[in-house]
């Protein structure tokens, strides 16, 4: 790839002046098209329609299949990555059938089975079968499952709830591949489940217990001033349930009668959750207080020492009172806890909106809080919580899927730059020869600062309510994804792809073990697969290969000048011999991915 080698200055500033204006100018559309959604004042009423299929479906867009590029922005939204075959199939078969299909994937791998099996193979390679397990064997284990299973949606919601009940390896444990493999399982094995049971999970897992110290918290002594840690209760109420203010179902703050935002919680609430959080330790212990035993000491769930759990009445939330138990029995202090937290009114409005967030738009209007939240409420079966029902409701909404929301300025989010490395993976087919995958995540850590359960506190790498100075601050709005992106993170990004896509090193493959021999794990190097871009390469067929890279990767919202740009800047290097219309192809990538109506998600 000499010829891409030797950019010239001028294309960096090309680059610089793609990258800088996120605001893109929608264009005005001059052509209604009746069935494709919009059709104000319009009611339609027949003899014939039925629930399922009203007659608001021959004007509004459930009538229709979606086309390439709708099928295309609906994928952006509910996987990590796809490519366009996958787009092909969405569009014949269309979205809620597609959701369905995937809700009928059985999970058969898992992370932890994946981790065993490469601590196994270090011990079996280094002879020494008492070896502890490394990060690096969750970064592999992690990589391998997400590349190697067609669970899209489930692999979606799952990083989406991992960013919400937040561990990280920047922890006291972030070397235990056990301790990291086994908690995100949490969010694979529930994503289409219940939301009360991933609260039971993440509650009684070790890793939460020891990233937000309640694993050996006792009850209370007076005598030595000890009284029991409120890390664990705090969190759970403002960042996994309840959020700081009492919410509307449509999530809007209520207001007391001097206009004031009402709490959720105070302090003598915190001191009481903090009361039923005592008593866990490790499972693998017959005393209380100890250290774990062994790195696997994270898999079981933690077990409760009764005699270390605060005795008496807690006074919980909404007059909500945990019985004085006799004999004590900590476990069913803490179900009733979590079914307090879990039955609050807030808990519909605040994690659906989080979850909107995470994949459709950062600044969700109130009335699509509201529809999701009340499917979180009851799914129309009595049960509440059910995430199968909450997700159709998220990627469903006519807010998400309608062609004129793309033109409301407050629709959209920046895409997070680990999710932007999944796609390109995806989009191009990264393959190995042996279909097993290795990557320590290295390059995409250090240059844009994200990876699955690596932020840098409980509070995610961004608050949902972060705003940047500047207008998305003057319009009230927020825009999270913004909070890590700076000055560094830009470049950081840029420097990202060019080795990703220029220099065609799309994953870190090291030694899962100290002198490994390189060309032992040569067929567990990733390779992205341009075969189908490089046909398109001549000087008067790179419009379709900016339209085949518009519909994977921008979900065709390049605009013409981008484009065009893009196919001028391309037309300046040579064409003549296979690796030159590679080189291309690679430039083009590169371009693509750093144009502003990619990294803006609309």
């Amino acid at each position: 790839m000499n010829a891409i080698y030797r950019w010239s200055g001028y294309l960096h500033l090309f680059i610089l002046m793609l990258v800088i204006p996120f605001q893109i100018l929608a264009q005005a559309n001059d052509t209604i098209i009746l069935g494709q959604g919009y059709h104000p004042g319009v009611t339609v009423s027949t003899s014939s329609q039925t629930a399922e299929s009203p007659a608001e479906n021959t004007l509004n867009e459930a009538g229709f299949l979606p086309n390439l590029n709708k099928a295309s922005r609906f994928l952006s939204q509910a996987t990590l990555g796809y490519n366009y075959e996958e787009i092909v199939a969405v569009t014949d078969m269309g979205i809620e059938d597609w959701i369905d299909s995937q809700y009928t994937i059985i999970q058969t791998d898992t992370l932890l089975k994946n981790v065993r099996a490469l601590v196994q193979t270090y011990r079996d390679s280094t002879k020494n079968p008492e070896a502890n397990g490394t990060n690096r064997q969750w970064k592999y284990a992690w990589w391998d499952y997400h590349m190697s299973n067609q669970d899209h949606l489930r692999q979606r919601i799952a990083l989406a709830l991992s960013e919400i009940l937040v561990i990280s390896e920047k922890s006291s444990f972030g070397g235990n591949p056990y301790a990291l493999a086994d908690y995100y399982d949490i969010f694979l094995r529930h994503a289409f489940g219940n939301y009360r049971d991933i609260l039971n999970d993440v509650t009684l897992h070790a890793s939460m217990g020891v990233y937000l110290t309640y694993l050996n918290n006792p009850k209370t002594d007076t005598s030595t001033n000890r009284f029991p840690d409120e890390n664990y209760a705090r969190e759970i109420m403002q960042l996994f349930t309840l959020g700081l203010y009492e919410l509307n179902n449509d999530g809007t703050r209520k207001l007391d009668s001097l206009d004031q935002f009402i709490s959720t919680y105070d302090n003598t609430d915190i001191a009481e959750f903090a009361k039923v959080f005592t008593g866990f330790s490790w499972a693998d212990r017959d005393d209380f207080g100890k250290r774990a035993r062994k790195d696997t000491s994270y898999i079981p769930d933690m077990i409760m020492f009764d005699s270390w759990h605060e005795p008496g009445p807690k006074y919980l939330l909404n007059g909500f009172v945990v019985p004085d138990r006799n004999p004590v029995d900590g476990l069913a202090d803490v179900q009733d806890a979590l079914d307090n937290l879990f039955e609050h009114p807030n808990v519909g409005p605040f994690i659906c909106k989080l979850l909107i967030q995470r994949l459709v738009t950062s600044n969700p209007p109130a009335d699509y809080v509201d529809r999701v939240a009340t499917v979180f409420n009851d799914n129309g079966q009595g049960v509440r919580g059910d995430m199968k029902s909450i997700i159709k409701a998220i990627l469903l909404d006519p807010y998400a899927n309608d062609c004129e929301a793309i033109d409301n300025f407050d629709f959209g989010m920046l895409r997070e730059p680990f999710v932007r490395y999944m796609q390109i993976n995806k989009a191009f087919d990264a393959s190995t020869i042996s279909g097993v995958y290795r990557n320590d995540m290295q390059t995409v850590e250090t240059l844009v600062e994200q990876s699955p359960l690596f932020s840098p506190s409980v509070f995610n790498f961004f608050q949902a309510d972060y705003q940047p100075l500047g207008p998305i601050n003057d319009a009230n709005l927020v825009a999270p994804e913004f909070q890590i992106t700076d000055a560094q993170t830009i470049a950081g990004y840029i420097n990202a792809v060019y080795e990703w896509i220029v220099r065609d090193n799309i994953a870190d493959e090291y030694d899962l073990f100290g002198g490994e021999d390189d060309a032992g794990y040569a067929d567990e190097r990733s390779f992205i697969d341009l075969g189908d871009e490089t046909v398109y390469t001549d000087d008067n067929e790179l419009h379709i290969l900016l339209d085949r890279l518009n519909l994977i990767l921008a979900q065709g919202r390049l605009s013409d000048l981008t484009e065009n740009t893009i196919i001028e800047t391309l037309k300046e290097f040579p064409n003549n011999t296979a690796e030159q219309q590679e080189d291309r192809v690679r430039l083009a990538i590169y371009l693509v991915v750093s144009a502003p109506e990619y990294l803006i998600n609309r």
